[in-house]
């Protein structure tokens, strides 16, 4: 019973150090390496044509949704690089590639080091920000589009 216990407080040593790590996780680039607001142009502003065409189309999109499609939405919502193993083969998985995973693991904990700068100095709200009418099938985010 206490090989059990040891073993037990092992792996709850190595899962917290794990945890720990992730979290300190320092990103690969930042802002300073990549300056979003340099390469990409500014939203259009949210009275013009161009973002009301976009509203529409997703209230098109969310009256003519499926399950099907709310379910790949969802899917889509969590940031995972396994979700495309159905196209890259059975070899792409967590347990073949651990090297992969960790380096995409600390690349999504660390990636609003370059998205989130942008983000605070366009403010483009999302559209359910914009509208009352839509309703997302995924969990409502509250940071910029």
């Amino acid at each position: 019973m206490k090989r059990y216990a040891s073993l037990a407080a092992g792996l709850l040593l190595f899962i917290v150090g794990s945890a720990a790590q992730a979290e300190d996780a320092q990103p690969f680039i930042t802002n300073k390496n990549v300056d979003l607001t340099m390469i990409l142009p500014p939203p259009p502003a949210n009275d013009s044509a161009q973002t009301k065409a976009e509203l529409g189309e997703v209230l098109t999109l969310q009256v003519t949704r499926t399950p099907e499609m709310v379910a790949s939405a969802v899917a889509d919502a969590e940031e995972n690089v396994w979700r495309f193993a159905n196209v890259m083969g059975p070899k792409f998985n967590k347990e073949t590639l651990p090297k992969f995973s960790a380096f995409f693991d600390r690349v999504v904990a660390t990636e609003g080091a370059v998205v989130d700068p942008a983000k605070d100095i366009w403010k483009r709200p999302r559209p359910h920000q914009l509208s009352d009418l839509v309703k997302p099938a995924v969990k409502l985010s509250s940071s910029g589009s």
